[in-house]
């Protein structure tokens, strides 16, 4: 169940980037007991204007849940960057204090 939920988020993350502009390369779901970790892949060819700050405002729109995305890529080969992103457990619109 998990496996197949973790498919669809990455599945769905590749879509919104690419709709956005954004031409993502593979999207990989990282198991990790403490959070969700997803790496992402950039043809850096295909991305010379991309900024880390653009894509967590692409990904935090998207309604899927909280994203925390970090100040730099990283590189681990010459043609592609590369982006660990961490996805957080938010299922409930924050309340505000004049809700209560």
């Amino acid at each position: 169940m998990v496996l197949v939920r973790m498919k669809t988020i990455e599945a769905k993350i590749k879509q919104v980037l690419n709709s956005n502009g954004i031409k993502c390369s593979s999207v990989f779901w990282m198991p990790d007991p403490d959070e969700t970790r997803i790496l992402l892949s950039f043809n850096s060819k295909e991305n010379n204007r991309l900024t880390t700050t653009r894509i967590d405002r692409v990904l935090n729109s998207t309604g899927m849940g909280d994203f925390k995305v970090p100040k730099e890529f990283q590189r681990l080969s010459s043609a592609f960057l590369h982006l660990e992103i961490a996805l957080g457990a938010k299922t409930e619109k924050t309340i505000t204090p004049e809700a209560m």
